[in-house]
């Protein structure tokens, strides 16, 4: 499905190209974005828990200041197509969308913002360390303000890269600027992601992690699992189940069991 034609409210339909505007932003800067997944938080399956290492550590103090208290993450870090699903739904007037910034201009691109619950209990404990309240016009969104490095021309950047990558025909240029052109191509994306392998990540070690990794890849070796006698979803997503199922076929091979698909789990694989 193109971009342009989503009509579910929830992000989480596009997120096998917003990771691979991930991977592609950590493959230009490794340290861009780190995950906040082993802080008391929850999360949902829309959100990626990924801030800028400084706002990370605001976090952390945060948290442990309210006394270890869990906190429930609404949003955190949008790439430019989850951004581009908001505005569209504010542009249609769908999903109760009201205050939406256009993609390229979100503070969630900056990986320095998060949205909450129970923002009344929290705001002592961020504006303490280091968050600003955005207040009444948007009471539940807070930005770490101790650092002000701007990363959201990045996740443009990656887009545009990948675009390239996959239509040779069809390049635009790669400045970081979301633009008409950017636009254009961002709306007519498939929101799972270019390509069944993408031959810039075909050869990363696959592991249960958050983020849930996804992509073709991933398909490939459950797959390759399935066909090994292993009752493994096929769904492109590096959960549980598909490390359970590496787990089982490392031992029946006599590899180490470690659940992580590197060369050896690979050749034995047959992939």
């Amino acid at each position: 499905m193109m971009l342009k034609n989503v009509k579910a409210c929830q992000t989480s339909v596009a997120n096998g190209l917003s990771q691979q505007i991930i991977t592609e932003m950590q493959r230009i800067d490794s340290k861009c974005l780190v995950s906040f997944s082993d802080l008391n938080v929850s999360i949902g399956t829309s959100v990626f828990p990924l801030l800028q290492p400084p706002a990370k550590e605001g976090l952390r103090q945060a948290i442990k200041a309210s006394g270890n208290r869990k906190l429930v993450v609404n949003s955190a870090y949008r790439t430019i197509a989850q951004q581009y699903l908001l505005f569209r739904q504010k542009q249609q007037n769908r999903c109760g969308r009201t205050l939406v910034a256009q993609p390229g201009k979100s503070n969630h691109e900056s990986g320095l913002a998060l949205d909450i619950s129970d923002f009344h209990i929290w705001k002592p404990y961020f504006v303490q360390c280091g968050w600003r309240w955005l207040g009444a016009a948007d009471e539940v969104h807070f930005d770490f303000v101790r650092t002000m490095q701007n990363i959201r021309g990045l996740s443009v950047l990656s887009f545009q890269r990948i675009w390239n990558r996959y239509n040779l025909n069809d390049r635009i240029i790669e400045d970081g600027v979301y633009g008409a052109q950017t636009d254009n191509r961002l709306a007519n994306s498939p929101t799972e992601g270019f390509g069944e392998r993408d031959e810039l990540t075909a050869n990363r070690v696959l592991r249960l992690s958050q983020p849930l990794m996804q992509g073709g890849d991933v398909r490939i070796v459950q797959i390759a699992l399935k066909r090994a006698g292993f009752n493994i979803n096929v769904d492109g997503l590096f959960g549980a189940s598909t490390e359970n199922g590496v787990k089982q076929f490392q031992k029946q091979k006599g590899l180490e069991v470690d659940g992580r698909v590197g060369t050896a789990t690979r050749k034995a694989l047959g992939i």
